[in-house]
């Protein structure tokens, strides 16, 4: 077994991983490639998750998550920069495997693998719009108003100030709240379950049916009825663009479940968290 500040070394390495992607992804969406921004905004929302749970894993850890803000990037063209994003999919898919088969312990191994499952899907969805950049050659941008170098300065200014606060609000959020799960809290689950409501309502929109919002009966929320894999099975040849979707969603599940088991790991190098054996 790795000691415990190998863990967190590796664990800040994907840390900071994350943190380029959220930044890079987001300049992306804003500038040459702002016809596929609400997309690319969306990868990057999942990335923010990502971010939060490295965070309080580190912290768990007895360590401090590495915040310090990425290079920033040469300006890219939208082609390139869609390359450059499913590249970057492809390095953190590769580190977390890597660092999955280094660190052993069960809990960090399934939020790992949660993480990876986003990241392979964020891949695939990168192709696809590299693909549309190629077949429709329209990146053209909506001009805006001309900003003088006097009038850029106060947004520049205004954009650091806001940065700062927002990593200076996490940290302290990271070592604040020191009783909550580690992985997918039950806001993180709501989550994933809007973004799988999603998915399904927008096939049956597609298809012209009215989506039913009945109350469904209560149930164990980590238990899987199997509706998911006969959609998957449907999709796969009625509706391909959906399966992939359907088979992330149904991943989820199954690593939900597993987080769900481990229970009694908390945030924070305290003595009832999870790392109570490391922090003697």
């Amino acid at each position: 077994m790795v000691d415990r500040l190998t863990s967190v070394d590796l664990l800040n390495q994907d840390l900071r991983g994350e943190h380029q992607a959220i930044v890079h992804y987001l300049t992306h969406a804003w500038t040459v490639i702002r016809s596929f921004g609400g997309a690319v905004e969306a990868i990057a929302r999942d990335e923010m998750r990502h971010f939060k749970w490295l965070s309080h894993a580190i912290v768990a850890l007895g360590g401090m998550p590495d915040l310090s803000p990425p290079d920033p990037l040469p300006l890219l063209s939208g082609a390139e920069a869609l390359d450059y994003d499913i590249s970057a999919e492809e390095e953190a898919i590769r580190q977390y495997r890597d660092h999955q088969k280094t660190i052993d312990d069960h809990r960090l191994q399934v939020l790992l693998e949660r993480i990876v499952v986003d990241e392979e899907d964020h891949r695939r969805q990168f192709m696809i719009l590299r693909e549309q950049w190629q077949q429709w050659p329209g990146q053209a941008v909506v001009e805006g108003p001309q900003l003088t170098q006097e009038s850029v300065h106060p947004f520049q200014a205004a954009l650091k100030e806001e940065y700062e606060g927002i990593l200076t609000a996490l940290l302290q959020s990271f070592f604040a709240r020191p009783h909550y799960d580690i992985g997918l809290r039950a806001e993180d689950r709501a989550i994933d379950l809007m973004k799988h409501l999603g998915w399904l309502g927008e096939a049956l929109g597609a298809q012209g049916i009215p989506v039913t919002w009945s109350l469904p009966e209560t149930h164990n929320g980590h238990e899987s009825r199997g509706w998911l894999q006969e959609i998957l099975n449907w999709s796969e040849e009625h509706m391909p663009h959906l399966a992939p979707l359907v088979a992330r969603a149904i991943q989820h599940q199954r690593l939900d479940a597993q987080m769900a088991r481990l229970g009694g790991w908390t945030v924070g190098p305290y003595p009832e968290g999870g790392y109570r054996e490391w922090m003697s």
